[in-house]
């Protein structure tokens, strides 16, 4: 197994697109958790509980976000300085650095309602 070299690795499609996957389980969780903790909620738990457990769900996923888009920034950062870099590898990185911030921030933005509304209104 050789090791890792900055200058002949660039990233595949699904690291790509890794930040949106990211994205994608965040949307899913929080919505879905919502939907089904205000129904199945036993009446003795406040909705404060349902909407705290979704905050840590929303603060999970945004951390593995933020891992993502600040991996993809360190090598993004690593080839800036090397020379002999392929322009694939530089390219791939770069766009992977992108997706992952506009993720990250898509991320944010889905989570907002949870701070905004209360969960289980009736």
């Amino acid at each position: 197994m050789r090791g890792w070299n900055a200058s002949s690795s660039s990233p595949g499609v699904w690291r790509a697109i890794a930040g949106f996957i990211v994205w994608a389980s965040a949307f899913v969780v929080l919505y879905a958790g919502h939907a089904l903790g205000c129904v199945y909620v036993p009446s003795s738990i406040q909705p404060a509980t349902v909407t705290a457990a979704l905050v840590v769900l929303w603060a999970v996923h945004m951390a593995a976000g933020a891992a993502l888009a600040w991996r993809s920034g360190g090598r993004l950062r690593l080839l800036r300085h090397d020379g002999d870099c392929r322009v694939r590898a530089r390219f791939m990185w770069r766009a992977a650095f992108l997706i992952d911030a506009s993720a990250l921030g898509a991320t944010f933005v889905t989570g907002l309602p949870l701070l905004a509304f209360p969960a289980c209104h009736p």
